[in-house]
């Protein structure tokens, strides 16, 4: 598919008007001489939110590694999402589900389970996962890393840290009530308390330290500072025990912050990294080194914020290993052995098929959860260049239609005088393109001119041969 954006600004001073693009009251004089020019910019980089197509229930946890997110769902299965190449992996730890996962961590680039029992360490390169039992009497509540350094807390405060040839138990000075979770700042480990204030341990010194905080939600250290989430306050530590207000939004433990404005990192909080999903994210995770894809999960599923065609949404290898199929109200368990395909293609008679992808996939009795998201969006909420022309309709007596799709893959109708993002309208509807304006609004009142309004044209064009 090629796409042609054109943007053609008009010699306010010859006084050129296309369709109705709107009137001018600068002074004209300031532009004398400038000449017209053409811009074509073929297949610009635009970003959105993306949905990602999953087999299963959303990740219940994710987090970010050395170069990839990992991300934790049912039964123990884990997916990695590489950063450098785009690519998806699916792993399953055997015996294990995400309701016995009582803490999640990446230590380099393995992902760490923390269970009420045990610690599991997998090994991506081997397939190989290292089950190590905790040591009598621990009751793990939090789970950190720091490097190659995994930390736990029990549920009394101890410590307790892995090292090579087992794990290292350091007694708190007194009964705590962890909560939250275990980050590190400079070299103390730190969490809150359940009734508010902050526990501070620098394990080369054995020092303990207690602060004062309102209870909170989420804490995040970044860069030796550290912030809380109080509802949807952003409260900062500007020295021991004193927390100022930052701004109002949501704090997430990726260190990552949403306000009404936008996604942004608590580090740089005026900067936009990217518009606000469409829905109350529960997750909110980065890539590695705080870069897109930004993750945003919630109980109906996942999305990603990343240039559009850059992430993978079908999840192809996943979603064949984690499809199950029915027949006539029978599951597989019922009709032989929990993998026996063969058994149902057979007492099916070949009336059904097995489809490698969802995405691919026309069986409606392929057992996958129904309840999905509404991603359609106001189409004043959409820019022109988020959408892909897919066919045009003309009708000789007016109406004429264009079919368009997001990157969602979403479907929408455009019709003349369709209103769209930016101050942009749909000005024609042809055989072969559909023609938008939109009104770019210049204030020269600073240097003694007017306000003009320049009209840009966007150009969305079908190939000759009817193709994109």
């Amino acid at each position: 598919m090629s796409r042609y954006i054109i943007a053609l600004i008009i010699l306010l001073a010859a006084g050129a008007v296309l369709t109705g693009c709107g009137e001018t009251n600068a002074d004209t004089s300031m532009i004398e001489g400038y000449t017209p020019s053409v811009t074509i910019v073929d297949n610009p980089e635009v970003h959105g939110w993306v949905e990602i197509a999953l087999a299963d229930e959303p990740p219940s946890d994710a987090v970010s590694g050395e170069g990839c997110t990992w991300l934790l769902l049912d039964a123990g299965n884990l997916l990695r999402y590489d950063s450098a190449d785009g690519g998806w992996s699916y792993y399953c730890i055997e015996d294990i589900s995400s309701g016995e996962v009582l803490g999640f961590a990446v230590s380099g680039d393995k992902p760490v389970l923390m269970t009420a029992g045990n610690l599991l360490t997998f090994n991506p390169a081997t397939g190989e996962v290292l089950s190590e039992e905790l040591p009598d009497g621990i009751d793990p509540v939090l789970v950190g890393s720091s490097g190659e350094t995994i930390a736990m807390v029990d549920s009394d405060g101890d410590f307790v840290f892995k090292g090579e040839e087992g794990f290292e138990i350091h007694e708190s000075p007194q009964n705590l009530d962890p909560a939250g979770q275990l980050v590190m700042s400079g070299q103390d480990w730190v969490f809150m308390l359940e009734e508010g204030g902050l526990a501070f341990y620098d394990p080369s010194e054995g020092l303990w330290q207690f602060e004062e905080a309102p209870a909170a939600d989420i804490l995040v250290a970044v860069e030796g500072e550290m912030f809380l989430g109080v509802d949807d306050t952003i409260l900062h530590r500007v020295s021991p025990s004193t927390w100022d207000t930052l701004c109002e939004g949501v704090l997430y433990a990726d260190g990552l912050l949403l306000t009404a404005e936008g996604l942004h990192s608590i580090s740089e909080p005026g900067e936009i990294l990217a518009e606000c999903p469409s829905f109350q994210p529960m997750l909110l995770v980065s890539s590695a080194g705080g870069s897109e894809p930004y993750w945003a999960i919630d109980e109906l599923g996942m999305t990603a914020y990343a240039e559009f065609g850059s992430v993978n949404t079908g999840l192809s290898l996943y979603e064949a290993e984690k499809v199950s199929c029915s027949l006539a109200g029978q599951d597989a368990e019922e009709i032989g052995s929990p993998v026996s395909v063969e058994d149902m293609i057979a007492s099916a008679s070949g009336a059904f098929r097995i489809y490698e992808s969802v995405s691919t996939r026309p069986d409606p009795f392929t057992e996958f959860s129904q309840v999905s998201r509404d991603i359609r969006r106001s189409l004043d909420q959409i820019s022109v260049e988020e959408l892909m022309l897919v066919g045009i309709t003309l009708d000789p007596v007016g109406g004429d239609q264009a079919l368009v799709e997001d990157g969602n893959m979403v479907s929408y109708i455009l019709y003349e005088g369709t209103e769209l993002k930016n101050n942009t309208r749909v000005a024609e509807i042809t055989g072969v393109e559909v023609v938008v304006i939109q009104d770019v609004i210049v204030d020269y009142t600073a240097t003694g001119g007017g306000v003009t309004t320049i009209p840009t044209i966007y150009s969305m064009r079908l190939q000759e041969e009817g193709g994109l």
